[in-house]
């Protein structure tokens, strides 16, 4: 696992949920968050919907695509919060049960 990917699990685990959020809260770019986040998602990790369209429009912006933590990565977020640990990080996830 890269710190990268790392960073991303976690800013999940935090309940950060689109791309852009994860970005500015880590410090990544755009560009090394969405292919990460889409890796996750094909490894079924991550699950990702579109938000309706009207409310994207009713505030003047692109819709944005939001992304959940799925039960399968619970052991993989702890190993992540392990490997790279954030200081004074209070956090912890709880999977979704389907």
């Amino acid at each position: 696992m890269t710190y990268t990917t790392a960073v991303v699990l976690q800013a999940l685990a935090r309940g950060l949920r689109y791309g852009f959020d994860i970005a500015d809260a880590t410090g990544l770019r755009g560009g090394t968050v969405y292919p990460i986040l889409r890796r996750l998602e094909a490894e079924g990790l991550v699950a990702s919907s579109w938000e309706d369209v009207e409310v994207s429009r009713g505030e003047g912006r692109p819709s944005r695509k939001y992304y959940r933590l799925l039960e399968a990565a619970e052991a993989v977020v702890a190993e992540a919060s392990r490997r790279f640990p954030f200081p004074g990080d209070g956090a912890r996830w709880e999977p979704e049960r389907a």
